[in-house]
């Protein structure tokens, strides 16, 4: 079965990770994760389209979008939620 978030629901868009540079090495991954990532509004997140996959997250009145493409290339986003912190894997 396949569950689709739509974009236009979300309230921000996971973008490219800001802070991946920042973020000590990690060993022996094959992937640079993303720690603390910076987030755009739906509207603003013009390189998506309605067929693009995304984790979402709603906790309260936040809504989150995590799109495939960038998981994908980071492998892991260590972000936090109203209750703490969360990680989000691909």
């Amino acid at each position: 079965m396949r569950y689709v978030v739509p974009v236009t629901v979300m309230a921000s868009v996971l973008v490219t990770g800001l802070h991946a540079a920042q973020a000590p090495a990690a060993r022996n991954l094959p992937y640079v994760a993303v720690h603390d990532p910076a987030f755009i509004s739906a509207a603003e997140a013009s390189f998506m389209t309605q067929d693009d996959r995304v984790i979402g997250l709603m906790a309260g009145k936040v809504a989150k979008a995590y799109p495939a493409g960038i998981l994908s290339q980071h492998g892991l986003v260590e972000d936090r939620s109203p209750s703490g912190p969360i990680a989000i894997t691909w």
